[in-house]
């Protein structure tokens, strides 16, 4: 199997990769990214772009059976609600239309705990709209994961999420397992989840919160 990834360079994607090229299934990986992985592997194919937006003028160079996008940036990063609008919603919309051409076994994507169209959140909101968009193309398999706080070895600094960090492990080492998946997302387990889901490729879509990743 072909696995194309996108948003390989982020703490989930990078992870993901990882699992992939130590997939004995999986023959080759093609990373989506605007910054190389600077890994060498026989398997590994990266196509590097310079804007997202160059997405649909790659899509013959992405063929693959499973697709996962591992996108996602903050307000702060992207530097206006307009530029986070184009990571979080139009790039996965369109790498989830390039996998419905493609005739995909699956599509797995990493979205958020509190998404939802209706939300009076822009956050929120955005990942919602981006989630019934992708629901609505009919892609065979969708998979949606809504993970909590990510806990991992982030190459990018987020504060906020460094003081969430130290204050929530370890509260959650007191808490029943469901509640304190609640809480936090180990991105190793997710990744490992994704891979998993996205090879037994369940037909129509699926919302996997927290609690139960």
């Amino acid at each position: 199997m072909i696995a194309t990834v996108i948003g390989s360079t982020g703490l989930t994607g990078s992870c993901l990769v990882g699992k992939l090229l130590a997939d004995s299934e999986i023959t080759q990986i093609i990373s989506v990214s605007r910054k190389s992985l600077n890994i060498t592997n026989t398997k590994l194919t990266e196509v590097l772009i310079s804007d997202l937006a160059e997405l649909p003028s790659i899509e013959s160079r992405i063929r693959a059976d499973l697709y996962f996008c591992c996108l996602g940036t903050t307000i702060k990063t992207a530097g206006s609600k307009e530029n986070f609008e184009k990571v979080d919603h139009t790039t996965i919309v369109a790498f989830a239309k390039i996998a419905k051409a493609h005739e995909a076994k699956s599509f797995a994507l990493v979205s958020a705990m509190g998404a939802n169209a209706n939300s009076r959140f822009f956050y929120n909101r955005v990942k919602g709209r981006t989630e019934d968009e992708v629901k609505a193309l009919g892609l065979r398999s969708v998979i949606i994961f809504r993970p909590a706080l990510l806990v991992g070895s982030r190459r990018e600094l987020r504060l906020g999420e460094r003081i969430a960090t130290k204050t929530l492990i370890p509260l959650s080492r007191l808490l029943p397992t469901r509640l304190k998946k609640s809480l936090i997302t180990d991105v190793e387990t997710l990744a490992t989840r994704m891979l998993a889901e996205g090879k037994a490729a369940p037909a129509g879509v699926h919302v996997i919160p927290a609690k139960d990743i």
